[in-house]
């Protein structure tokens, strides 16, 4: 199996996937697989742009990728909004640049050994100066999934379109000859996944989803409603014991942004 693409002002690389048998299926994230250079604000009437760009998937009898047995297409709308557009509104903007948390708080979804997950304001990976907001998570038992949230109860305004901005960074814990995958992320609001990125596997090591760089994550929400947004990551580590036993992700600049 093959990927590609196309779109107007998109550059897309070609993957190559690998093998996948008849019947069976698979999940693959593609890291910085589509670029295009980023809109100029004016290029946003009303701060918000609709695209289109044509997904190619091919699929070959040969692991050479020479004999094409057949195509599918499939065509996925980019939505792109400039949240610092007049038109839009800013109902929430925590940059932790008060040194706290700013009312998130950190809970424990699968195997936190006590006192983890953690959450405090930090300052070791931020996106806008000085602090971002950190979740600590360590394990109890391993193998085993250590997952854990960060989570905030907020109120969306009653407009239209309301738009919650999320950026986040993943690291995985290392060290003392231990290996540890990091298996997947997911964006909720009450439970309800709205993204997620990787997938739930209990393979020692491996990494499902990019880590150690920042990752911006723009998702709709329902408007005029009490809700909980929740951050949740989850990594499997083969061993425990010694020093290197957290692991760590971060967000910064989250926002909650409408309009009508």
């Amino acid at each position: 199996m093959q990927i590609t693409g196309s779109g107007t002002g998109y550059t897309f690389g070609t993957v190559n996937l690998g093998l996948l048998g008849a019947g069976s299926s698979a999940y693959i994230n593609l890291d910085e697989f589509a670029s295009k250079a980023k809109p100029a604000p004016g290029a946003l009437p009303d701060g918000e742009l609709e695209e289109n760009i044509t997904l190619t998937l091919n699929a070959y009898t040969d692991a050479g990728y020479s004999a094409l047995k057949w195509t599918y297409e499939r065509t996925v709308i980019v939505y792109w909004i400039n949240s610092n557009d007049a038109s839009f509104t800013t109902d929430y903007d925590d940059d932790f640049d008060d040194g706290t948390t700013m009312g998130w708080s950190a809970v424990d979804e699968s195997h936190n050994q006590g006192g983890y997950p953690i959450i405090a304001a930090r300052t070791d990976y931020v996106l806008s100066a000085s602090y971002s907001c950190r979740c600590d998570e360590n394990p109890d038992t391993c193998p085993n999934h250590v997952r854990s949230r960060m989570e905030k109860a907020i109120t969306t305004p009653n407009r239209a379109k309301v738009f919650a901005i999320i950026n986040v960074r993943l690291h995985k814990m290392s060290g003392g000859g231990r290996v540890c995958g990091a298996k997947y992320l997911q964006i909720r609001y009450d439970g309800n996944i709205l993204v997620q990125l990787g997938f739930y596997d209990s393979v020692v090591g491996g990494d499902n989803l990019p880590i150690n760089k920042w990752m911006r994550i723009v998702v709709a929400l329902p408007s005029n409603s009490s809700i909980t947004m929740e951050i949740a990551y989850d990594v499997y580590p083969s061993t425990c014991g010694g020093n290197g036993d957290t692991s760590y992700f971060w967000q910064d600049d989250f926002k909650v942004v409408s309009k009508n």
